[in-house]
């Protein structure tokens, strides 16, 4: 499936936010801020968190309601893209968006019936102070001659600086990736193959395409299913230090522990993955690969591709229905 550039097909130039639901906001806003995010702003029917990239208003959505994924919201690099992915099959014309931070976007209808929104002229806001942290290394040994003092545990939450990538199931990779990339301009960066028929994708990694310029190894992965499910929504941290930090103070609050600390294989990102109250999986990471128009993908056997450069194994429970691990 292709769609030409005069019926709809942009560039993104990266994921917004994603937006979920919880039957209790309170307890939500709860974990997101052990979890390492700022209120932005809260309303009767929905909480808004930020990070400390000020860069747009807010990168995490839920709305009062059933514990579901309900979609996600991508950057239109200018109003005119806006213009061009309305005039796609399905797609709402452009409208002010009636919620904190403001802007205008377009809704549309991913395959398996997820809500997508792409928006532009969000709100931009202050950045938040971070430590500016310097590591002694092997090499260098007098990079940072100050004494390192960040936290004692169980410390305090990580950083959240900004929204990375979703890790959604689907119906069918294919048509998927094909929507996301003919709709939206993503380019798979690399695919793991189906155990049961290595001709067939299991999963496909999709980065953002930006050309020449370096975007993060992934953005969206999707991955073959009976069923369209969420898996999780991602976050990068300031630094190593940030995802460890984050981690014993989740584990300090009592929060189910999904995945980590681990370095993943394809795009090497340093990870730590914790379900929410209602299960749904919220990942913290720092130094991820970046890719360009020039990276040659491939396609890797699971037990490659699945695996660690270090860290635990990866759980058999990690892509379960998160409704089985309520806490």
């Amino acid at each position: 499936m292709t769609i030409r550039e005069d019926l709809g097909m942009i560039n993104v130039t990266d994921l917004a936010y994603g937006r979920i639901g919880a039957p209790d906001l309170d307890r939500m806003e709860d974990f997101l801020l052990d979890f390492g995010m700022v209120r932005a702003d809260r309303t009767k029917k929905a909480l808004y968190m930020r990070g400390t990239d000020g860069d747009h208003h807010h990168l995490h959505v839920t709305e009062l309601g059933d514990p579901v994924h309900i979609g996600m919201a991508w950057w239109a690099k200018t109003e005119e893209d806006l213009e061009k992915i309305s005039k796609a099959p399905g797609a709402s014309k452009i409208h002010e968006i009636d919620e904190p931070g403001g802007g205008k976007r377009v809704t549309l209808t991913d395959p398996d019936g997820r809500a997508i929104e792409v928006i532009y002229g969000m709100e931009v806001v202050d950045d938040l102070p971070v430590r500016d942290v310097i590591i002694n290394n092997g090499k260098d040994k007098l990079a940072r001659t100050d004494l390192q003092r960040i936290s004692a545990n169980p410390g305090q939450p990580a950083h959240v600086k900004r929204s990375a990538h979703v890790v959604v199931k689907t119906k069918d990779l294919k048509k998927f990736n094909d929507w996301y990339q003919s709709h939206l301009g993503l380019a798979a960066s690399d695919h793991i193959k189906a155990p049961d028929d290595p001709s067939k994708n299991m999963m496909t990694f999709n980065h953002i395409n930006a050309g020449d310029e370096f975007v993060d190894h992934h953005v969206l992965l999707g991955i073959q299913s009976e069923s369209a499910e969420f898996n999780h929504l991602s976050f990068e941290v300031a630094d190593f230090d940030d995802v460890n930090i984050g981690h014993n103070w989740l584990e300090s609050k009592g929060y189910k522990l999904a995945w980590g600390v681990g370095r993943h294989v394809l795009g090497s990102q340093i990870f730590d993955y914790w379900r929410d109250p209602w299960g749904r999986i919220h990942e913290h990471w720092t130094d991820g690969d970046v890719v360009n128009n020039a990276h040659n993908g491939g396609r890797w056997d699971a037990e490659v591709g699945l695996n660690n450069q270090w860290g635990p194994a990866f759980p058999e429970d990690f892509v379960d229905d998160p409704h089985l691990h309520v806490l």
